[in-house]
């Protein structure tokens, strides 16, 4: 893989992950995004019953966690361990949500990032780091 996350890849990880949601979760509303590693959105998805506040938390997700360079789990814990204001940051876009997950190369550099949002926050972070395990393992370029 390259410096950023190709656009053949991220659109083929959102493909995946719709389809895990139909599989898996078919009863609850999934959203999916991709971000490269600015945190500018490359790929998006959802299923027909994904809830609008859950979309729009999905696609902050997957900035924060390329912005930050570490998962939205862990930042959240760190704002919780710290004592830290999400404001704080001085971007209205970021969220501490679990459910983020920055995506790196075989150099460990962050090319990316990808969040599941719309089931619980457990699964949100089950299926994200499941997708990004399989986009790493198997590279697409």
């Amino acid at each position: 893989m390259s410096d950023n996350l190709p656009q053949s890849a991220a659109q083929s990880v959102v493909g995946h992950a719709l389809a895990l949601g139909a599989e898996k979760y078919a009863a609850t509303g999934l959203s999916v995004a991709v971000c490269d590693r600015n945190g500018f959105l490359l790929a998006f998805g959802r299923t027909d019953n994904a809830r609008p506040l859950s979309i729009e938390l999905t696609l902050r997700k997957a900035y924060t966690a390329s912005r930050m360079g570490c998962s939205t789990l862990a930042f959240q814990q760190r704002l919780q361990r710290e004592n830290l204001e999400l404001s704080w940051f001085g971007d209205e876009k970021f969220a501490a949500m679990p459910g983020g997950v920055p995506i790196l190369n075989a150099e460990k550099k962050l090319i990316g990032a990808l969040a599941i949002g719309g089931i619980s926050a457990q699964e949100d972070v089950e299926a994200a780091e499941l997708l990004v395990a399989a986009l790493q393992n198997n590279p697409i370029s």
